[in-house]
């Protein structure tokens, strides 16, 4: 087991099962009425409408949470009264506007565009056919083309979320950044469609490998994030350390041909000092370098800031 473990100066998904899951949800939800955010923060995400009020707001406790200054905490809701869907502003600080028109109370009608703070959401009623037309661009949206895997802004996006709610829960949080060594040398050597196969190959290899509540992304390049929540540096290293021997352990192969393919990987969790992403990922990042300096095809851990 080849785990490197750092300290601080001042001491650094999903399978085709899933998928398929994933879309059959998607038709289950296909019967109820749902918002999807068309413009501003949150884009492309769809909520649902199964309950007899629902909250819109900032809120970490709101069923349509928005992280964005514009929105109150409580911005508005939604309110199931015989059938039919009601939106309400509660007090809102910019108001709650349907189809640019400022309300307080009004009933929700199929395609109304509904605007609190910088978003806006559609109202899509129960059957609209335009829920699959919109599921397919958010998709589209959020993954890389190449290998399927969630891809760099979506990382970012869902990081930013898992974050704050395990600092509310004080629960762990781990990230992992994966670099395919020498993956330049496969290019040059083999060629680019040699190079494609191997990272579509890699991908399919470690998503089953990863658990539903973790996220992996393809970072940009030959480098990949993982998002591995509820998970502290005791068990993050040994999921590290899986990916790692499944990608040693595996023959890629080109045309007949074996080619050399390792991973590095870099780990940290998450500290209270971290506010933001930011310095999260500079250390999975810093981690990276190290387990790349001392030699590659190796895991190193980072803790502290």
């Amino acid at each position: 087991m080849r785990i490197a473990w750092g300290v601080s100066m001042e001491d650094e998904t999903k399978t085709h099962t899933v998928k398929i899951e994933r879309r059959r949800l998607d038709r289950v939800h296909f019967h109820f009425p749902c918002l999807v955010v068309v413009a501003g923060p949150s884009l492309g995400e769809k909520f649902p409408l199964t309950k007899e009020r629902t909250i819109l707001g900032r809120h970490r406790e709101a069923e349509v949470w928005i992280n964005d200054d514009s929105m109150s905490r409580k911005h508005a809701e939604i309110l199931s009264k015989g059938g039919r869907l009601f939106l309400r502003d509660l007090g809102s600080k910019n108001g709650t506007y349907i189809n640019d028109h400022k309300i307080l109370e009004i009933e929700l009608k199929d395609g109304d565009l509904i605007r609190t703070g910088n978003a806006t959401l559609k109202y899509l009623g129960p059957n609209n056919v335009e829920q699959f037309y919109l599921d397919e661009l958010s998709e589209r949206a959020k993954c890389d083309a190449l290998t399927g895997l969630f891809n760099k802004q979506t990382f970012y996006t869902c990081l930013e979320k898992i974050l704050l709610r395990c600092k509310d829960l004080g629960e762990p949080l781990s990230v992992a950044m994966i670099d395919l060594d020498f993956f330049k040398r496969i290019n040059d050597q083999w060629g680019h469609p040699a190079g494609d196969a191997v990272l579509k190959e890699f991908a399919n290899l470690i998503k089953p490998t990863i658990r539903p509540t973790d996220l992996f992304a393809r970072w940009g390049g030959e480098e990949f994030g993982l998002i591995l929540p509820h998970t502290g540096l005791k068990e993050a290293p040994i999921a590290a350390e899986r990916i790692r021997n499944r990608i040693e352990n595996h023959p890629f192969l080109f045309e007949g041909q074996r080619l050399p393919v390792t991973i590095s990987i870099g780990v940290t969790e998450r500290i209270d000092a971290d506010q933001t992403i930011e310095p999260l990922i500079a250390r999975a990042d810093k981690a990276l370098y190290r387990a790349k300096q001392e030699g590659r095809n190796r895991t190193c851990c980072l803790s502290g800031p």
